[in-house]
């Protein structure tokens, strides 16, 4: 067996890391832009929580604030041209996984002449990045421990990671209590993504040591506290475990892979303007249907790890059982039961079909999936 590791620089784990906020930035300079979204961090109390700790050591701060969603390649433009123009020395992106991405793209790219849609499309990155801090605020996308940046080409309508393996964060602060205030809409959305990263990282076909273990408590941790986090928004315990689950997931997918559910939910979700771990979460039990058959010993192994059914039960059985499981989870998370309620109709599947067979997700699928079966599986869906 033949691997490469990534893994992040540093982590601060745990309820009230975001305090160590300014002394770990300190250490790369004075300088500081925060990369946020529009409105949630204000929205929901965090503000003076991660911007204290940079006051208290008399960092400068400039704040970019106008991180969309589902963010663009211009958006990463406008991050870098204005980092440069306030000569800042590190970026820190406090968010959900956009916020992060861009953060982590203009970083990356902070150095380099070209536009950033010359290096979307395959230019090479041939310089060091910018430091970057990554502060996480919803656990799901994991991007605090990944290389890659998901983005879109709007013009093309094109939905696709831009990555370089020197892209991880300088640090991670990873603070669950930045989560407690997430409405039960996104807790659902960012959780079930995280939870198709680490199904998809245990049994995607480039697995490794490290991507089985942390993979498979990825998923122990999500499954036994997803829906707490829904239900009592401020329970403490069920959002640190969701936190260390999404981060684990990162790691997962970093050094594994995904599979057919994102090289899907990229096409549909640039095209039907959904957000992404909606379309994960809609889609991960009929790609589980779909992939069971060559991974029926690996679905018992998360049954029985996540608590769905006990030890000893055949694996045929625990499998069965683990999908159904997640096929309610959906429901009761209060996700559609299906992407025809996402927008896609039946008419469309021919043109997601072709969108999605370039997806380099597709090859690390444990199923080999072609254009009949890509087909059937959004047909199934609908």
């Amino acid at each position: 067996m033949l691997f490469d590791l990534y893994l992040p620089q540093r982590v601060l784990f745990g309820p009230g890391s975001t305090y160590r906020l300014g002394e770990e930035a300190q250490r790369y300079g004075k300088r500081v832009l925060l990369v946020t979204g529009r409105r949630s961090l204000k929205e929901t109390g965090n503000f003076e929580r991660v911007t204290a700790p940079f006051s208290a050591l008399k960092l400068e701060l400039v704040f970019f604030d106008r991180v969309d969603p589902e963010p663009g390649l211009d958006c990463v433009e406008a991050v870098r041209e204005y980092a440069r123009r306030e000569r800042c020395e590190l970026i820190v992106a406090a968010g959900g996984g956009s916020v992060l991405d861009v953060a982590k793209a203009a970083a990356g790219l902070f150095y380099e002449e070209g536009p950033v849609k010359e290096y979307f499309y395959g230019r090479e990155v041939t310089r060091p990045k910018l430091p970057w801090i990554a502060v996480p605020t919803t656990a799901g996308t994991g991007s605090e421990a990944t290389t890659n940046a998901v983005l879109i080409d709007r013009e093309a309508g094109k939905k696709q990671s831009l990555r370089h393996p020197f892209w991880l964060a300088d640090v991670a602060v990873v603070d669950p209590i930045l989560t407690m205030a997430q409405s039960r809409e996104l807790t659902a959305r960012a959780g079930l993504d995280a939870l198709t990263h680490a199904i998809e990282a245990y049994t995607c076909r480039f697995t490794n040591p490290l991507s089985t273990a942390v993979s498979i408590e990825a998923v122990r941790l999500i499954v036994q506290n997803i829906y707490t986090a829904y239900t009592v928004s401020r329970n403490r315990d069920a959002r640190e475990r969701m936190m260390q689950g999404s981060f684990l997931a990162g790691m997962a997918i970093q050094n594994a892979g995904v599979g057919a559910v994102h090289a899907l939910a990229h096409s549909i979700g640039v095209r039907y303007g959904q957000p992404h771990g909606l379309v994960c979460g809609v889609l991960l039990p009929h790609i589980m249907e779909f992939n069971l058959p060559l991974v029926e010993e690996k679905y018992a192994a998360l049954a029985v790890a996540a608590g769905v059914v006990p030890a000893g039960t055949d694996s045929g059985t625990a499998a069965a059982r683990f999908v159904d499981y997640v096929h309610r989870l959906v429901a009761r998370l209060g996700l559609p039961a299906g992407i025809g309620e996402l927008g896609v109709k039946p008419e469309d599947v021919d043109g997601l079909v072709e969108a999605t067979l370039p997806a380099g997700s597709l090859k690390t699928n444990p199923r080999r999936v072609t254009r009949p079966e890509l087909k059937e599986i959004l047909r199934r869906a609908l």
